[in-house]
């Protein structure tokens, strides 16, 4: 039985077993890494799918929120207006004798 070997003038020399387990283990990390670049991809993809929406929806409680703002201040200055002071007004009394109280110029504080 012969045994066949390889030689190289290289100071290295690789048997063909050796080779072929390096190929092996090369492969495996390869597809290793590759499938786990694809999971984050998709993690990501669903991270950014579930920010696009919550931005959306964000969007749209900002734009119900800005046209209630506008109504209340509608209804704010509709409620102000010189139009309406007259009802205001009605509800109070002339006040017909006025009196001032006098305090002390050395008390600072009164019960």
């Amino acid at each position: 039985m012969m045994k066949s070997f390889v030689y190289s003038n290289l100071p290295i020399s690789i048997s063909p077993v050796r080779l072929n387990f390096r190929l092996k283990f090369l492969w495996i990390l390869l597809s290793s890494v590759v499938f786990s670049l694809l999971a984050v991809c998709v993690f990501q993809l669903n991270a950014y799918t579930s920010q696009v929406y919550l931005i959306s929806d964000y969007e749209k409680k900002l734009n119900y929120l800005n046209q209630e703002n506008k109504m209340l201040e509608i209804n704010f200055s509709k409620a102000n207006s010189l139009v309406n002071i007259g009802n205001y007004v009605q509800n109070f009394e002339k006040a017909n004798k006025i009196e001032y109280v006098r305090v002390l110029e050395s008390t600072a504080l009164a019960k």
